[in-house]
């Protein structure tokens, strides 16, 4: 009833306006009357149309309304007739289904919760999955996920070797997982150059180097730096190391790292005197002896060699060195280097 009331009413007022529009009376205030009964019966329409509305065309009400109202009080007459043949469009003639070109999918599940206890991966058994196409991509991804909980020196390269895979999750996935290992190392490589700039006394520029030199040093190590990218690394590292030891010239730890970065660098004989140095200044001798076990072996000394091994397989060392101490100790008896056999053939 009141619907009708208002339409009636709308209705009215748009006929009085048409009549006062022809008046032959060219005065202000025919004209401000002509407004005033548009105005009401535009008002008057607005609401009448919007209570027949479906409900989620209704809202906002406040702006749902004022479009109708503009809508019929600047097109006169065709606003009017448009609001209605829109108005019995949306009501009566709507599709009984509607097809929505977009669907929401749910995300794959990508993170390996730590509560899983019957999901458990070795560094082999990761390796073996992610060496094979023929596993299912979720497990792959699933393997390839679960090397977040492994030092980045072991995870690194198996990183890189996903980097060519011929699924594109899994290479999205490792790229993601080294850009941000690499991004964490870079940001705290500015950081310390921003303190460095500042950095007042010795001790704390001393702080400052040598956390440069370790974390670019970090970046080789970890295999993040490849190419171009693991020299530049090096050569920063190097010349961070250097910088530091001015400051604290009996720093072991600063004499055992720039060995290990001219190793690295291929610079052998400068490495096995920095090695030594190390030692001199109290470096365990344990940990130095394998590098220099390493150069002797690039000089093809073998003798020295199998004389740094034995003093060596006294000590605790890791298994995979027990297989090296192994391989070289059996072979002492058989006179000159293991390779003797190879040679006279």
């Amino acid at each position: 009833m009141i619907n009708l009331k208002l339409g009636a009413a709308a209705l009215a007022l748009e006929t009085s306006s048409l009549v006062t529009a022809l008046l032959r009376e060219s005065s202000d205030w025919t004209l401000f009357l002509l407004l005033l009964q548009h105005a009401g019966a535009s008002a008057l329409l607005a609401l009448f149309v919007w209570r027949f509305l479906p409900a989620h065309f209704r809202n906002p009400r406040l702006q749902v309304l004022a479009l109708l109202f503009n809508f019929s009080f600047f097109i006169p007459v065709l606003g009017l007739l448009g609001m209605l043949v829109a108005l019995f469009v949306s009501a009566y003639w709507r599709r009984a289904v509607v097809v929505q070109p977009f669907a929401t999918l749910k995300l794959p599940e990508f993170v390996l919760s730590l509560h899983e206890t019957d999901t458990k991966f070795s560094q082999g058994g990761i390796k073996s999955r992610l060496a094979q196409p023929a596993i299912a991509t979720p497990q792959r991804l699933q393997a390839l996920l679960a090397l977040q909980g492994m030092p980045t020196r072991v995870s690194s390269p198996m990183l890189q070797d996903m980097l060519g895979d011929a699924s594109d999750d899994i290479r999205l996935v490792a790229y993601g997982m080294l850009d941000s290992r690499e991004k964490e190392i870079n940001a705290q490589i500015h950081l310390e150059l921003v303190k460095l700039k500042s950095a007042a006394g010795s001790d704390i520029r001393l702080i400052v180097l040598r956390h440069l030199a370790e974390l670019y040093w970090e970046q080789v190590y970890t295999g993040l730096a490849q190419g171009d990218l693991r020299a530049h690394a090096l050569r920063q590292a190097l010349a961070y190391t250097n910088d530091a030891l001015l400051l604290a010239p009996n720093d072991t730890g600063l004499w055992f790292l720039k060995g290990r970065i001219l190793f690295e660098m291929k610079i052998y004989e400068d490495a096995y005197q920095i090695f030594g140095m190390a030692i001199v200044h109290g470096f365990p001798e344990s940990r130095v002896l394998p590098y220099i076990v390493e150069i002797a072996f690039k000089r093809r000394d073998y003798r020295t060699v199998r004389d740094l091994l034995s003093r060596i397989s006294i000590l605790q060392v890791t298994p995979r060195m027990i297989g090296v101490i192994r391989y070289w100790m059996d072979r002492q008896g058989h006179g000159g280097t293991p390779f003797a056999k190879e040679s006279k053939a």
